[in-house]
């Protein structure tokens, strides 16, 4: 299996080469690691247009190769977007991978064997539950989306030089903890239940099989920050997907998203979770609204 990894960034070097470094380092390597940049100013295009990865090919135009012997790759563009959820979208097209992966240019991956949990889990039969007759039956089949546990971290990545990303841990501070599910949770059915509530998972920890993309449509670039919650309500609530949860933390994820920078951009994102909530028809959309946002209070509490 082929996993695809894209990165959308913007005039972010420093956690770009970060990023890539934690990619590359996967012990997994049936990889391919799309960079979408917008038209960056900062030296971003110059560090891409350089093969600084062994058995990698650095492109800046849409691929048309073969992946190397070694079976990663690292293609790039860099062009004007609409948007962060068109630049995704561009990659998901550009993607080649059997599953789909999102990776900020932020972020980073706890350590080295995170992609080679993913491929694990797609490649296992899982246990899936399903109601007939007000009973609850169950069939073995293999997953369609996985997802995990994340932690927001300081971002403090200006300095970095492409020192080992994992050895960089101890520099690290937790400042929330997204804990998904209060124990391993294997119950599929319940997570309507769940989104009932306004429980969602950790987008950037999703990876989804890219045939459902080509199903079930990419992300709505006319939601400018809440297209990820659509994306989950989309694939979570309104089709019947077989969804696996792996309950460790997958994913390092630096504080300060675009949904919290201003007030203005708090109000919006509200607003857009709210259209998406009765988009699908989810009973008392301002209850799970309301609660969606409340619920993420104890990210501050728990730190483990």
């Amino acid at each position: 299996m082929k996993i695809s990894i894209i990165t959308v960034t913007l005039n972010n070097k420093a956690g770009l080469l970060r990023a890539i470094e934690s990619v590359r380092s996967q012990s997994y390597k049936n990889v391919e690691h799309i960079i979408v940049d917008g038209g960056s100013t900062d030296g971003t295009i110059e560090i891409l247009k350089q093969d600084l990865l062994d058995g990698s090919q650095v492109q800046n135009d849409i691929p048309d190769s073969k992946l190397p012997t070694n079976n990663y790759s690292l293609i790039s563009i860099s062009e004007t977007d609409n948007g962060i959820y068109d630049a995704i979208n561009k990659g998901i097209k550009l993607a080649t991978g059997d599953v789909i992966g999102l990776l900020h240019s932020d972020d980073f991956y706890p350590n080295n064997n995170v992609l080679d949990k993913i491929a694990k889990t797609f490649n296992e039969k899982s246990k899936f539950f399903y109601s007939s007759f007000h009973e609850k039956n169950y069939f073995y089949d293999y997953p369609d989306c996985v997802y995990s546990d994340l932690v927001y971290i300081n971002k403090n990545v200006d300095s970095y030089n492409g020192e080992n990303i994992f050895k960089l841990k101890n520099d690290i501070k937790i400042i929330r903890y997204w804990k998904t599910h209060k124990e391993k949770f294997s119950n599929n059915l319940d997570l309507k239940k769940l989104i009932k509530l306004g429980w969602m998972p950790p987008h950037p920890t999703l990876f989804v099989r890219k045939e459902l993309f080509e199903k079930y449509g990419f992300y709505r670039t006319d939601l400018k920050i809440a297209s990820d919650y659509e994306m989950i309500l989309r694939l979570f609530y309104n089709f019947n997907l077989k969804i696996k949860y792996i309950p460790e933390v997958l994913y390092y994820m630096s504080i300060g998203g675009s949904s919290n920078k201003s007030i203005k951009n708090m109000i919006k994102k509200s607003s857009e979770d709210y259209y998406s909530i009765k988009l699908y028809k989810i009973p008392f959309p301002i209850f799970v609204l309301l609660w969606k946002n409340f619920s993420k209070l104890k990210q501050f509490i728990s730190k483990s």
